[in-house]
């Protein structure tokens, strides 16, 4: 053992090169040198003379070959050193001896390498595979917009990384956050499949939710973070959990297992499947972005054309129709309806709008108790409520008209007409969870058509009113132009109300010796009616008739008032009424009842209509009544104003009749009058030789022409004076342009001179002249004379004056003379001449003016 220890140290597989350089060197190099100088010695060899030189150059030889081995032995040795310090080498699991040979070292580092190289060139190909992957992946979102079949394809493509059998992706629902929902499942059989919705707490993929990074379990059995209750969902016992990461949540898992391969999942299975998650995430997310902008542009359009429709002037039916095919553009439903909070009996809902592509079970008009409804939740919270599976909402009574085959989810939202919810809108799909993603939108278009109803209500209202007074209107005035046949009108009256008021029937009773009889109806059997009367108090019309009140009976069942054997009688089914009285003078005169109202119950507004027509008709009643009356006293008028007209002005008849009317007399009172004095120079002679008959007829024509002439100018004639009159300016009503009113009678009367001039020529053989006296001045004027006999006439000093003028006049042929007053009352320029009235008896101290004319203004008038 001694000996053994020492050559096992000196054996040449136990050294480094050097010394294996330099026992081979000894071997190649002493022994033979020594034997060739033994032979030498033995055979004399010595004492040649180029022995020496031989020696030495193999010596010289010898040593720059063992120097040439020497260095390449160094060069061995540093890459051996340098192998054996190289990490790669270092980092494997077999130690180096610092004995060992340099080759053996380098053909150990060269087998190490070449089992690492094959170690990266398999990575390689995997992460040649994970490229080719992500570049299908990556590749696939330019041929598919189905974010389903990318979700597919992520879990395909990470089975084949991670060497996985099963898997599935699971994606929160927005509508839900409490849930995931199954998108792609792959292995997982009839444990788990599509659409199915796994609870969010009791699944262990929130973890990898809550936590943002990935879950990595190698024996959920041993595991004390879970248990083997979530084994069913996994089917394996290892498994890993990626979240799928958007940029701005987590939206889903994805999670892998092994089943055929009883091997555990590491965080390297994580590193791989990190950037095809990644890269699914992002796709997914532009894809639902892409999907998010197409459905914002959808809903852009869509709300510019409702406010389109909203302004046009589409009505009811027809606007809720179009405006829900907006709806749909964006938002695919099968079913849509509008219920109604009935007014009256506030614990029904009725169906007031319904379109449907499939049969209902109920339709249009069908009633609901609202108490435990759907709808009434929504009208009570003013909210939308969005059913996303109606299997597991259970059925109300106000949505059983859904409940149809296909039928999955539905929306339901309240719509406010004057601030107060009182509809309800509902919308219906075949699909689950298709209105979440869409309820703002939703609720705006909720809101729109709202407004839109409201308005196209408001504007309803308004015709339907303008309509209304427009028939009042027709009737007031057939009642106010009628010959008062009041069967006619009557019968008219009836046929407006019911089209106004949209009723089933209606009659007209009147009261006569304290019972009503009908007088008038429609859509009732009249021939039966018409010896049937109402005592005072009896039926609702007896009531109302007793009453004089407005009755409204909606559920003419529950009215005390309610006589049945009208019904009987005619056969009609009566379920509501409405009763007004027809009043004149303060006291009853008949009634308007109208029986079902049709499409509803009558209201405060039906109420009105129909006391308006009642007044209007009883003023009818009322005038006809009068009408022989007021005809009788009318033909006395027209009689009176006959005769009286041809001797008294029109102004003076109406102040007398008008005056009586009113028990107002007409009295004597003190006015300023412009008076003018018209008189025929000479023909007081010519009456002998003519005789009274053609006097007054050559008179009358006389007067036919100068007295129109006066009444042109608003003058009335006071007297005839023989051959000549009186007449007055500014009475019974006066004005400031009184004077000027006699200047321009005058100055016409003085241009009709020829015309009546020619008439005399023409029977008398002579020529006419006038004279005419102005005056203006302070008389009384009314009537004067007694009970039998009076005259409207003025009196005073004034008149006195307009005749002393006509005297003055007889010197100037057909001359107009005018007093200083009038000169100063006229508003115009006149053109005159001062006479002279020194010879004119009681004249002293006045002026008086012969009237040529106008003057000319600036501007010719």
């Amino acid at each position: 053992m001694p000996i053994k220890n020492p050559l096992k140290k000196t054996s040449a597989k136990r050294q480094n090169l050097h010394y294996q350089l330099k026992i081979a060197f000894g071997l190649f190099f002493l022994f033979p040198v020594l034997g060739f100088v033994y032979l030498s010695y033995k055979y004399n060899i010595l004492q040649d003379q180029h022995f020496s030189y031989y020696m030495l150059g193999v010596m010289c030889f010898s040593f720059a070959g063992f120097y040439m081995l020497r260095r390449l032995f160094d060069q061995i040795a540093v890459i051996s050193k340098k192998l054996t310090e190289n990490e790669f080498i270092a980092s494997e699991e077999m130690e180096l001896d610092s004995k060992t040979d340099e080759i053996q070292t380098i053909v150990s580092s060269f087998g190490k390498i070449e089992k690492r190289f094959q170690e990266t060139t398999r990575q390689l190909e995997r992460r040649a595979t994970e490229f080719s992957i992500l570049k299908e992946l990556s590749e696939l979102c330019h041929v598919t917009f189905d974010s389903r079949e990318i979700l597919y394809i992520t879990l395909e493509r990470a089975l084949m990384l991670a060497d996985a059998d099963v898997g599935s992706v699971m994606i929160r629902d927005k509508s839900d956050p409490e849930a995931f929902v199954v998108k792609a499942s792959i292995g997982l059989g009839d444990l788990v499949k599509l659409e199915d919705r796994i609870k969010f707490e009791t699944s262990i993929a929130k973890y990898a939710v809550l936590n943002k990074s990935p879950l990595v379990v190698e024996n959920i059995e041993t595991d004390t973070r879970f248990g083997r209750h979530s084994l069913p969902q996994y089917g394996t016992k290892s498994f890993v959990i990626m979240p799928i990461k958007t940029s701005k949540e987590v939206v889903g898992v994805l999670t892998l297992s092994r089943r055929i391969k009883n091997t555990s999942f590491t965080h390297k299975d994580v590193e791989i499947l990190t950037p095809l998650i990644s890269n699914a995430a992002f796709t997914y997310e532009n894809l639902w972005l892409l999907k998010e902008n197409q459905a914002n542009m959808r809903q852009l359009s869509a709300i510019t054309r409702i406010f389109k429709i909203i302004n046009s002037s589409m009505r009811q039916s027809e606007l809720y129709q179009a405006i829900l095919n907006e709806i749909q553009s964006v938002i695919q439903f099968s079913f849509s309806a509008v219920l109604i909070r009935e007014t009256t009996k506030s614990q029904m809902i009725i169906i007031s709008e319904v379109f449907s592509s499939h049969p209902l079970r109920t339709g249009k008009g069908a009633q609901f108790p609202l108490a435990g409804s759907a709808a009434e939740k929504v009208l009570s919270q003013e909210a939308s409520l969005i059913i996303g599976d109606l299997a597991r909402f259970g059925g109300t009574p106000d949505l059983s008209f859904l409940e149809v085959e296909g039928i999955r989810s539905c929306w339901i939202a309240p719509l406010k007409a004057g601030g107060v919810a009182g509809r309800v809108l509902v919308l219906a799909s075949m699909e689950l969870n298709v209105f979440q993603e869409h309820r703002e939108f939703l609720d705006w278009a909720a809101h729109s058509l709202s407004f839109a109803m409201e308005k196209s209500h408001l504007l309803s209202a308004v015709i339907k009113r303008e309509q209304e007074m427009d028939t009042i209107r027709q009737i007031g005035s057939i009642l106010a132009s009628s010959t008062f046949d009041m069967e006619q009108v009557l019968k008219y009256t009836m046929d407006m109300i019911r089209e106004i008021i949209n009723v089933e029937a209606g009659s007209l009773l009147l009261l006569r010796e304290r019972e009503l009889e009908f007088a008038h109806a429609f859509n009732l059997k009249m021939d039966t009616l018409k010896g049937f009367r109402l005592k005072l108090g009896q039926g609702i019309a007896g009531y109302v008739a007793a009453r004089g009140i407005t009755m409204i009976e909606n559920d003419v069942l529950r009215s005390p008032s309610f006589f049945p054997e009208i019904d009987q009688l005619t056969g009609f089914r009566t379920r509501s009424v409405l009763c007004v009285p027809i009043i004149s003078q303060g006291r009853v005169i008949g009634v308007i009842e109208v029986l079902n109202k049709i499409g509803g119950d009558f209201s405060e507004d039906d109420s009105e209509i129909l006391q308006s027509i009642a007044s209007s008709m009883s003023i009818a009643m009322e005038n006809a009544r009068l009408y022989n009356e007021t005809v009788l006293m009318a033909e006395h008028e027209r009689g009176i104003r006959g005769m009286f007209q041809k001797f008294v002005p029109k102004e003076i008849v109406d102040k007398i009749i008008h005056g009586q009317e009113s028990g107002v007399e007409v009295i004597e009172e003190t006015k300023t009058l412009t008076m003018l004095n018209l008189d025929i120079r000479g023909f007081t002679g010519l009456t002998k030789k003519l005789g009274p008959q053609k006097t007054v007829s050559l008179l009358n024509n006389f007067f036919s022409v100068m007295g129109h002439l006066v009444f042109k100018h608003h003058g009335i004639v006071d007297k005839y004076l023989g051959d000549g009159f009186l007449a007055m300016f500014g009475a019974p009503v006066s004005s400031t342009m009184d004077a000027d009113n006699a200047i321009s009678a005058a100055l016409e009367m003085k241009k009709a001179i020829p015309q009546v001039e020619d008439y005399f020529v023409k029977e008398l053989g002579f020529s006419v002249e006038i004279g005419i006296s102005i005056h203006t001045g302070e008389v009384v004027v009314g009537n004067f004379g007694f009970e039998m006999k009076m005259d409207y006439t003025v009196i005073g000093d004034p008149v006195n004056a307009v005749f002393r003028m006509q005297e003055m006049t007889r010197t100037i042929p057909n001359a107009i003379l005018i007093s200083e007053n009038t000169r100063h009352a006229a508003r115009t320029a006149l053109d005159v001449r001062e006479v002279s009235t020194q010879d004119a008896r009681g004249m002293e101290g006045v002026k008086v003016y012969e009237l040529l004319g106008r003057k000319e203004t600036k501007n010719g008038t």
